[in-house]
């Protein structure tokens, strides 16, 4: 991530890097992607994702003497084109001066809301559109046909997990999930129904520091919890299909993924943050009456393996606005 700054104070310079700071904390999906960087001169925007598919087992022993025919590598090629995202802020002269915080930096705190939720909505779009799916409890077939009853359960994260365990899909290591596990990201309705099982071990039961602790260390942004060997993963930019279920239910997604499901490509550096003061040399705002704050990210995310990823489609007892 970097920061441009144009007649900017050193105070200013402390509010860029909080809100590159927010920006990292908060980002859920991008920080779970494989990363591709574009360098500066690639001369396109069109990237290619590129993996060599599993030979079949060696099984038949070797003749003495006879040279066997061998395989042949296939590879897998995955084309996405970048695009471009951002936003930006303006603050009068007479806003700043009469406030009595600093605008600009509460203006960052807004916008680095706004550019993780955006990153991140983007790419948990494609994710969310692979083709493994289990709709509601397993035993219907369409989004139609699940029913509000049919919420996230033990039995269920169970077969989403059996299904990238019998693909042999990696785990995350240490980082950026703590511990061996799979992420499984949902919405906090989908979450409500799970705390409600006794067996759900909640993350502030491995969250110590104590080394006896098998799960110990720090939680991921917006972890809930462990079970069933994967770390499930609270956030509000979850799918839910508004009204798609049996007789009018929302519907929510539950997103299970290993190492290597999907990856991001953007350009190298990252997303980039703006803080304009305006300046003599500024001649859209020669009476400096106003600065700006934004934010600009170029990227895209593709699907690189849909074994790796398998899609939950569940309703929830409290859903929509219900408290």
């Amino acid at each position: 991530m970097s920061t441009i700054f144009a007649a900017i104070d050193v105070g200013q310079k402390v509010v860029a890097m909080e809100l590159i700071d927010i920006l990292k904390q908060n980002l859920i999906m991008y920080k779970t992607s494989k990363i591709q960087p574009v360098k500066k001169g690639s001369n396109s925007k069109t990237v290619i994702f590129r993996g060599f598919n599993k030979l079949s087992l060696a099984l038949t022993p070797l003749i003495e003497g006879v040279t066997p025919s061998g395989s042949n590598l296939t590879m897998n090629s995955i084309t996405v084109v970048l695009s471009q995202y951002g936003d930006f802020t303006r603050i009068t002269d007479v806003a700043e001066f009469l406030y009595d915080r600093s605008l600009i930096k509460d203006a960052s705190d807004v916008l680095g809301i706004q550019a993780t939720e955006t990153i991140d909505t983007t790419i948990m779009n494609v994710v969310a559109a692979g083709t493994n799916v289990v709709y509601g409890d397993g035993t219907v077939s369409t989004r139609a046909t699940v029913t509000q009853a049919m919420v996230l359960t033990t039995k269920l994260i169970t077969r989403y997990v059996r299904w990238l365990e019998r693909n042999n899909v990696k785990k995350f290591p240490a980082m950026p999930i703590i511990g061996k596990a799979y992420a499984l990201v949902t919405h906090p309705d989908v979450i409500a129904d799970l705390r409600q099982d006794t067996g759900f071990v909640a993350a502030v039961n491995y969250s110590s520091p104590n080394p006896a602790n098998e799960f110990r260390g720090d939680l991921f942004t917006g972890e809930v919890g462990y079970w069933m060997g994967a770390r499930v993963i609270s956030t509000t930019i979850a799918p839910v299909y508004v009204g798609a279920g049996s007789a009018g239910a929302d519907i929510y997604a539950v997103l299970v993924y290993g190492e290597g499901a999907y990856g991001v490509s953007e350009f190298a550096g990252g997303l980039s943050t703006y803080i304009h003061t305006g300046g003599v040399q500024d001649t859209n705002n020669p009476l400096e009456q106003y600065s700006t704050v934004g934010w600009k990210w170029e990227g895209a995310t593709a699907i690189l393996d849909n074994n790796r990823l398998v899609r939950g489609e569940v309703g929830a007892t409290l859903e929509g606005g219900n408290a």
